[in-house]
């Protein structure tokens, strides 16, 4: 069975694999950040690697990571919650993008899902004013929690997520 057939298209989730040797490894980082800021795969990891080599973090750490993505200018949120303090599903924070960033709105984002996972998060299915979000990834990870999160423009965050 092809893994894109084990991970079916939903409406938040599509399988994609940015990995340009289509390998299924530990590689979640580059490949989720190569999808979010739409720019090469081998670009992302030799740009992240000298920023490991400067700072003394691994390519992974999230010290990097915040670092490689202030350079390009991405906002950094902390994890969006319910009004009742409750976390955020990565189902439930696309579908709330969905219905609340008109037209994709909130753009590309990048974030951290499930404690140690990155992925991307980008508006699918335009239709002139509706799009659906979806985490674009190698498997299916949206049951797990959203944490913090990077976006290229800004988001107006207001209501249920803060």
């Amino acid at each position: 069975m092809r893994r894109e057939d084990r991970y079916p298209e939903t409406d938040t989730f599509v399988y994609y694999n940015r990995n340009p040797k289509n390998r299924l490894t530990s590689d979640c980082v580059v490949r989720a950040i190569s999808t979010a800021m739409d720019i090469d795969y081998d670009r992302v990891l030799f740009e992240m690697a000298y920023i490991a080599s400067e700072t003394g973090y691994g390519v992974t750490d999230t010290k990097c990571v915040d670092a490689y993505m202030k350079h390009y200018g991405w906002k950094k949120y902390r994890q969006p919650r319910h009004r009742d303090n409750t976390k955020f599903t990565g189902k439930q924070f696309c579908r709330w993008l969905s219905l609340n960033c008109e037209n994709g709105a909130a753009g590309y984002i990048l974030c951290n899902i499930g404690g140690n996972h990155m992925v991307a998060i980008k508006p699918t299915n335009h239709d002139g004013i509706n799009c659906q979000y979806k985490v674009h990834d190698i498997w299916d990870s949206t049951d797990g929690c959203i944490g913090n999160y990077w976006v290229a423009g800004s988001i107006e965050m207001d209501g249920e997520v803060r």
